[in-house]
């Protein structure tokens, strides 16, 4: 009788902890795209562990399918991501991808960056300006695959890779200066740009079927469209 007992009261307790994680904590799942989805077609799970409870930040955790975390670090609304301090990203055997840290969802401060060897990629400095609405970037120190530094002291030749657009040129006082060439696989584009300190002035693209597109801003790369501009 004793051990029945026992075992009840073990059974309430874990039954009534169980419950008090899951009002606490809120878990979701996402696309490739980071995207809310059904369970059945997600890629990655995100769990924010202090969901009920009014806070001013909340950890958000983000787990790839094997379990292994994929980024944590905190945001300021508990349903939509709004970074916040430091983030620490991982790639999916565990190694850490990069530590980034944020202001209001806007990169700012120092950025550091590994690939999946753990050998170091790049050193950034980003800033963000909340009443001009800016960010920049400065590319400080960046190191290939093969370990060679290619830029020191925000001086030297760059190449970046994000997710499906990879692209290569000069960094002149940490900012992309004159000729860089690039691909993008999402939009099927090869594309030739230059830059005057850090600010993209004029561009071509040539997609799959050999039309070519001329644009003077990253918006009109972007959308394809020429952008009118307001005469003062």
């Amino acid at each position: 009788m004793y051990r029945t007992v026992i075992l009840l009261f073990h059974l309430i307790f874990s039954v009534s902890l169980f419950a008090q994680i899951n009002v606490v904590s809120k878990k979701i799942f996402l696309d490739s795209l980071n995207h809310e989805t059904v369970p059945e077609n997600y890629s990655y799970t995100r769990v924010i562990t202090n969901y009920s409870q009014k806070s001013v930040r909340y950890v958000v955790t983000d787990f790839y399918k094997n379990g292994r975390k994929k980024m944590t670090g905190t945001t300021l609304d508990r349903d939509v991501l709004k970074k916040d301090g430091e983030f620490i990203y991982y790639y999916k055997n565990g190694a850490k991808e990069a530590v980034v840290n944020y202001s209001d969802d806007h990169k700012s401060g120092k950025e550091l960056n590994w690939y999946e060897n753990q050998s170091k990629k790049s050193e950034k400095q980003n800033s963000w300006d909340p009443k001009t609405k800016k960010a920049q970037t400065l590319i400080l120190n960046f190191w290939d695959e093969n370990k060679n530094q290619t830029v020191i002291d925000g001086e030297g030749e760059y190449e970046e890779t994000d997710t499906f657009i990879t692209q290569k040129g000069t960094i002149k006082s940490g900012l992309k200066q004159g000729i860089w060439q690039g691909t993008d696989l999402a939009r099927k584009i090869t594309f030739t740009d230059n830059y005057d300190k850090g600010i993209l002035v004029s561009g071509t693209s040539i997609d799959q079927n050999n039309v070519k597109l001329s644009y003077s801003s990253l918006n009109e790369k972007v959308t394809g469209k020429k952008v009118s501009k307001s005469l003062k």
